[in-house]
């Protein structure tokens, strides 16, 4: 049977580029199964600890300890591993940060993966940067400090690539199927909390709503409603861990009808009432990024 790649609504808060957490497993913790996904944020993956494999673009490559991903938004990839410890730092940053970066450094390509091998003293490096962000962004997650150390994490990262990224051909984009549901996405990520319709959404996309509906089930692997309100959840979650904002605002925001609306829905997506959240994440004790299922 084959992988269903599944768009997860990924989302920095508003008002923050970069994001930045510390992912670590246990000796005893299971092994990771591929979950191929594409979302609209980039992302910087350097591993500590670990073995498995790196997927993207229907091709593999084995992942070590010292091991460095980059995939840009909405590029599908996906990783695996072995059970037992493993550990790794990973990074996001928004769609506009990484197309402003490369207009600014375009010899860095961040249009494209890149896969890298960092030597001895270039992980030391990229360890030292990495704890300094970390610390940062617990402090302040949108201070100009963050955004220079990312920058610099990215410059470091890219001199370990060792071999081009495995796309179709040099230089060319992959070509994915949410393409065709781009505009309906863009829309809901520049107005999350309006109250879209089926028909307006397969309007923007030149669909009718049967088809869109159809086809948006195929390629997400949820219904349209299921998404938007995963993707709103989401927005939320973030929100809730990188501000102070009352949480009855983050949910008119988010689109919910009521605050007791959400927290229902909430609790029902996360195991944990908005509150329970929002004091778990600013104290660091969630284990690890969430990731989203139908």
């Amino acid at each position: 049977m084959p992988l269903r790649h599944l768009c997860e609504p990924v989302e920095l808060a508003a008002g923050t580029h970069v994001w930045a957490e510390r992912v670590k497993h246990g000796p005893d913790a299971p092994g990771l199964d591929r979950f191929p996904h594409y979302h609209s944020v980039a992302e910087l993956v350097i591993f500590e600890s670990g073995k498995g494999s790196f997927w993207l673009d229907g091709e593999e490559t084995t992942l070590e300890p010292h091991s460095v991903v980059y995939v840009p938004p909405m590029c599908s990839h996906d990783y695996a591993f072995s059970p037992g410890e493993k550990s790794w730092v990973l990074l996001q940053l928004d769609a506009d940060t990484v197309q402003a970066l490369s207009q600014v450094l375009p010899e860095l390509d961040l249009g494209h993966p890149f896969y890298g091998l960092p030597s001895p003293q270039q992980s030391k490096q990229l360890n030292t940067l990495c704890d300094l962000l970390l610390e940062a962004s617990q402090t302040n997650a949108q201070s100009a400090i963050v955004a220079r150390t990312a920058e610099l994490i990215l410059w470091a990262a890219h001199a370990t690539r060792v071999s081009p990224a495995p796309l179709h051909g040099k230089g060319q984009q992959v070509a994915l199927p949410v393409d065709r549901l781009r505009p309906a996405l863009d829309a809901l990520r520049a107005q999350p909390g309006k109250d879209w319709t089926l028909e307006q959404m397969a309007s923007l996309c030149h669909m009718s709503a049967n088809y869109f509906s159809r086809r948006f089930a195929e390629i997400m692997g949820m219904s349209l409603t299921a998404y938007i309100r995963i993707y709103r959840l989401q927005l939320a979650a973030r929100r809730l861990v990188q501000g102070r904002d009352p949480i009855g605002i983050i949910s008119q925001d988010a689109g919910f009808s009521s605050p007791a609306h959400f927290a229902f829905q909430f609790k029902q997506r996360f195991g944990l009432t908005p509150r329970a959240y929002r004091h778990a994440g600013q104290t660091r004790s969630l284990p690890q990024p969430i990731r989203t299922s139908a």
